[in-house]
């Protein structure tokens, strides 16, 4: 009789089904990838054109096509998922972005002082201190980009003056509300508590900063940069005359209230002097005190500014030995090239990857992310920050941008595009407005110190339209809030 290992039968068929299924799953897997790489192909084309059109701010000044091609792009992605032909979709968005950019060149002319008026109103948060202002200048300005793009030129550009004069007075009227507006809403609040009885001398400080500040921006306002700083130092003498007002309240409580105020800012001189090496006496009062506090600032200035210069020549010394290993290493890959022969697209991945693994070890963790996405790489520059608002780079970030220059010159012949990006917080236009004017400066920071031809760099305001995590929480909106250094490979 013949008997059967059903066991082991069963075994080997399990382990067939298993293998099948392994299979048919990493199929699958090797499809998906070979679709989104083939989608990528297809569509960087048309994503590189959508930058150019956002850096030159199509999306402003030729509001009907940017958006006919974004309809039109939505549509390809849709009909490319469902394995149809895209070619007329391609060619039509193409069309549309091409005539965007170019009446957007026109309307940079023709609106040059007005683009600039909108950014000053944007920039005093018009949007939220003059909405009706605001609103009216914005929407008799889209009126103005439509008639640019039915190409009555003449027209447009007449239609200019009325419309910056509009965005001037919304931005005045916003300075006055965010800023005068609270500082006489302060003053208001120290007439009612006596305060000018006992600091006078303060409050009335306070008073004429307010008004030179009112009257600099009755008078000219384009100086709305200092009257802003006198309302703000008005705003600070206000909170100071509050504060003396309650303490001299108190001490006038207790005549033992005055030795212990004198007896406090001795330990607090004492605390400073002893982290300086000093052993303050007072019983001639704090003169002597405060000589020794400036002359160790002074010193320590001086150590500072010594600091830096050796740093400084030190990081030249650096760049140049850096400069000289690139080139040492690109001789070395051509010859490897020469030598290799048929294997001469393997030598060029690896150049590749050698040169992002070199982009990364330049930068630490809290300092930039280094991604690759087919033959671009994009330095995401986490440790750069602005100011809330602002788009001026602080010198502390310096270091940062040298060491960014040189993840550039590893690739010297690549374009350059700085991408500006916000959260969701605030007005979407502001958004758009603050994520450009930060691209730009950072655009100005390289060709400035690189001389980066402009023809090579972009900058590009993406706003809030492409946030990496969640605007729910204040990690991810911080995630949101960047700068991309995106290195393109140059078109064949």
């Amino acid at each position: 009789m013949l008997k059967i290992n059903f066991d082991l039968i069963t075994g080997r068929m399990m382990a067939l089904i298993i293998l099948m299924i392994f299979t048919s799953g990493l199929l699958f897997s090797q499809q998906t990838f070979s679709q989104q790489a083939a989608k990528q192909q297809i569509f960087q084309e048309v994503e590189n054109l959508f930058s150019q059109a956002k850096s030159e701010q199509a999306d402003l000044l030729s509001p009907n096509n940017f958006k006919k091609a974004i309809d039109k792009y939505e549509n390809a992605k849709k009909d490319f998922n469902n394995g149809k032909n895209i070619d007329k979709n391609l060619v039509e968005i193409k069309a549309f972005l091409e005539k965007a950019i170019q009446i957007a060149k026109i309307g940079q002319l023709n609106f040059e002082n007005l683009l600039r008026a909108r950014e000053d109103a944007l920039e005093a948060n018009a949007v939220e201190f003059a909405k009706d202002k605001f609103e009216k200048a914005e929407s008799n300005f889209l009126d103005a980009a439509k008639t640019l793009e039915n190409e009555s030129f003449s027209k447009a550009k007449e239609m200019a003056p009325k419309i910056e004069e509009q965005f001037r007075d919304a931005e005045l009227s916003a300075i006055k509300v965010s800023i005068i507006g609270n500082v006489k809403k302060m003053l208001t609040q120290a007439e009612k508590q006596k305060v000018k009885k006992y600091a006078p001398e303060t409050i009335q400080k306070a008073t004429d900063l307010l008004n030179s500040a009112e009257s600099i921006l009755i008078s000219d306002r384009s100086a709305k940069t200092e009257a802003k700083d006198k309302a703000e130092l008005a705003e600070y003498e206000v909170k100071h005359a509050m504060f003396l007002n309650e303490k001299i309240n108190e001490l006038r409580k207790d005549d033992t209230n005055w030795e212990q105020l004198i007896l406090e800012h001795e330990s607090f001189f004492s605390q400073i002097l002893k982290e300086l090496g000093f052993s303050p006496r007072f019983d001639q009062g704090f003169d002597k005190p405060t000589q020794s506090v400036l002359k160790a600032i002074k010193s320590l200035k001086d150590q500072n500014k010594e600091l830096s210069n050796e740093i400084y020549a030190l990081d030249q010394k650096i760049e140049k030995l850096e400069n000289e290993k690139n080139e040492l290493m690109d001789d070395l890959a051509q010859l490897k090239e020469k030598e290799a022969g048929l294997r001469t697209k393997l030598t060029i991945e690896q150049k590749q990857k050698e040169k992002f693994q070199k982009i990364e070890s330049l930068f630490k963790k809290d300092e930039a992310a280094v991604l690759r996405e087919a033959d671009r790489i994009i330095i995401r520059l986490v440790g750069l920050n602005f100011a809330s608002g602002k788009a001026v780079i602080n010198p502390e970030h310096f270091g940062l941008l040298t060491k960014l220059q040189r993840a550039i010159k590893i690739f010297p012949d690549y374009q350059i595009s700085v991408e500006g990006h916000t959260d969701n917080r605030g007005d979407d236009r502001m958004n758009q407005s603050l994520s450009l004017k930060r691209a730009r400066a950072v655009m100005a920071y390289l060709i400035a110190n690189m001389g980066v031809d402009e023809s090579q760099i972009n900058a590009v305001g993406y706003g809030e339209d492409k946030p990496l995590a969640s605007n729910q929480t204040e990690q991810g909106r911080a995630q949101n809030r960047r700068i991309d250094i995106v290195l393109s490979p140059p078109n064949p």
